[in-house]
């Protein structure tokens, strides 16, 4: 083991569950996690090299070969890709010299990623951590001028020094747009330890019950009630109890969360605080995505000021694990099983979280939005918050608004909102579909269903809203999601695995214009395989893409079908088959002496 290893490891505790740290302060150091770093940091957690490899070789940013000292993931989302990817992209190529996807040189290695949480401000990138938007062929020729200068990507992210745990720096990165604000989200400032002594006065069982009582459903997508969720862990078997904050928003075209951990931290926190004396738990930890890395330093002052005011270090703490990039970490056993250290691998359920969670004990995972909500409802009511929205979808939600409107950013609204008054709010341009809760959602008609509501039993959008107008390619953009659900599949389970791959062939079909008719009977097919076979919410929800637009569009699938001529398959080209052949032919032939 080299010393430089050992340095890094004996700054850590010797538990399995921070391999992850400690891979990214290996990486940090070295640029990569070698085969040598590998086994010195087996040996000292009592592992195999095996092991601490699975869990490298698992996450989108960790890297076992050199790439580059600049390691820059360019966003390659559908919202990127019209409004300016291509060149950005190929600006990226010529400056750096190096190609996306290639072997990289010393100074930059390029990559390609999934939504960083930046849709409202695409294209965007990340260098070494660090968020560069609104990108043109001019400012990327500016940024990479200044890294070969010698400057770091924070040097030129942030020219005025701003400190990096202040939330100006933070906002000079991303500038957020807030556009609604209240009556439960970014409501101005409050005296979070009165509130918490507050709570602390109440018992548990009538702190459960006020969230009970609100009607607060999740908000990370799945709606469960969250008094049952936090009633099921409270009344599990375990003297030891966690609270996590899902703050793993990978779904595209969603930022919410990003805004919320920017403009009200510690209105999350709190209600962490206050989940923790209701379930009866003393740790929390807040599974921040390696994309919000760039959020670690402000966050932990957040952290270090609310134990300065006593509502923290009072019998519960928060720490905050940083991911390594795997949309399916958004699953909660996924979640689970990397703030262990290991693979993001979806968990069989039975036994839930509640039961059996972080290392084995009783654990409350809700998501970032939702432990917001929580503590305003502990302020002001719970009557209060269930006066708001519609029955059985009480309170607000946040939408992360990205695509063809006037005005991308973040908007609160009441649960019952229809269609149309959003797209009207946000000045969609011509809009033809809307894609809510991301790719795994459903994409909308707007001449069908602009006055359908947004609320659990109709339309339960997780916060993702991409407005598309008529000058838009919907097959192409369904084609993107079934190839972001290829890459973002664990592999874990042959459905998800082989079915993904299957369906994005299908989808390359009908762009193409090779497909019949029993190719869509084939897609309906196979995605209901897919959905009903697949071991987690990945699977399940993945042919979504698909299926929703032949219910909603069906007119783009059959203007593209090829009539069966002759035994050949329309999707087989005789002329690409052909002239493959005579290119092997004419190789293999010997030639004429000069």
């Amino acid at each position: 083991m080299t010393s430089g290893i050992a340095t890094i490891l004996n700054r850590h505790v010797r538990d399995r569950a921070g391999l992850i740290d400690i891979l990214w302060d290996v990486q940090r150091e070295s640029g990569y996690i070698s085969g040598e770093s590998a086994a010195g940091i087996a040996d000292w957690l009592g592992l195999s090299v095996e092991d601490v490899l699975e869990t490298a070789t698992f996450y989108h940013f960790f890297h076992t070969t050199p790439s580059g000292r600049h390691r820059i993931y360019l966003s390659n989302n559908v919202i990127a890709k019209m409004q300016g990817h291509r060149e950005v992209y190929q600006a990226l190529e010529v400056e750096t010299g190096t190609r996306f996807g290639g072997p990289g040189s010393d100074d930059f290695g390029l990559f390609e990623t999934a939504c960083i949480g930046l849709s409202d401000h695409e294209p965007a990138m990340l260098i070494d951590g660090v968020a560069f938007t609104d990108l043109s062929p001019a400012s990327v020729g500016e940024i990479i001028e200044g890294l070969k200068r010698g400057e770091s990507a924070a040097q030129i992210a942030n020219p005025a020094g701003l400190s990096r745990d202040d939330v100006a720096y933070v906002d000079a990165l991303t500038r957020t747009t807030v556009h609604t604000a209240g009556p439960v989200f970014f409501c101005g400032d409050t005296d979070y330890s009165a509130l918490r002594h507050r709570c602390l006065a109440m018992t548990p069982e009538r702190v459960i019950a006020t969230v009970a009582e609100s009607g607060l459903r999740g908000l990370g997508g799945a709606g469960f009630p969250t008094g049952t969720k936090w009633k099921f862990c409270r009344a599990a078997t375990g003297d030891e109890k966690y609270i996590i904050c899902n703050a793993d928003e990978g779904e595209p075209g969603t930022f919410k969360d990003r805004a919320l951990l920017t403009y009200a931290p510690k209105q999350v926190f709190v209600g962490m605080a206050i989940a923790a004396h209701g379930v009866g738990a003393r740790n929390g930890i807040l599974y921040l995505r390696a994309e919000y890395a760039y959020l670690r330093d402000y966050l932990a002052r957040q952290l270090v000021e609310l134990r300065e005011d006593g509502v923290l270090g009072d019998g519960f703490e928060i720490r905050i694990q940083l991911g390594a990039g795997a949309y399916i970490c958004g699953d909660e056993t996924a979640l689970l099983e990397s703030c262990e250290g290991k693979r993001g691998t979806p968990r069989l359920k039975p036994p839930f979280p509640v039961e059996h969670g972080f290392l084995g004990k009783p654990t409350v995972v809700n998501n970032v939005e939702t432990f917001a909500a929580v503590t305003r409802i502990m302020q002001e009511g719970a009557e209060w918050f269930a006066a708001m929205g519609v029955p059985g979808s009480t309170g607000t939600r946040l939408l992360s608004v990205a695509g063809d409107c006037a005005a991308p950013g973040i908007y609160e609204a009441e649960w019952g909102v229809t269609l149309r008054q959003v797209l009207d709010m946000v000045g969609a341009d011509n809009p033809r579909a809307v894609q809510i809760s991301g790719p795994s959602g459903e994409m909308l008609s707007v001449a069908a269903d602009a006055d359908r509501r947004l609320a659990y039993d109709d339309l339960s959008c997780n916060g993702s809203f991409m407005v598309f107008n008529h000058d838009r390619d919907l097959i192409d953009i369904v084609g993107d999601f079934m190839q972001f659900f290829v890459d973002e599949s664990c592999g874990i389970c042959v459905p998800c695995r082989a079915g993904n791959v299957m369906l994005r062939q299908k989808i390359g079909l009908v762009a193409a214009g090779r497909a019949v008719r029993s190719d869509l009977d084939d897609m309906v097919a196979w995605g209901g395989i897919v959905a009903h076979t697949s071991r987690c919410g990945l699977g399940a929800t993945s042919p979504n893409p698909i299926l929703s637009t032949l219910n909603k569009f069906p007119e783009i699938y059959s203007a593209r079908l090829r009539e069966r001529n002759g035994d050949l398959l329309p999707s087989f080209d005789p002329e690409a088959e052909l002239t493959g052949y005579a290119q092997a032919v004419a190789a293999l032939a010997p030639r004429e002496s000069p």
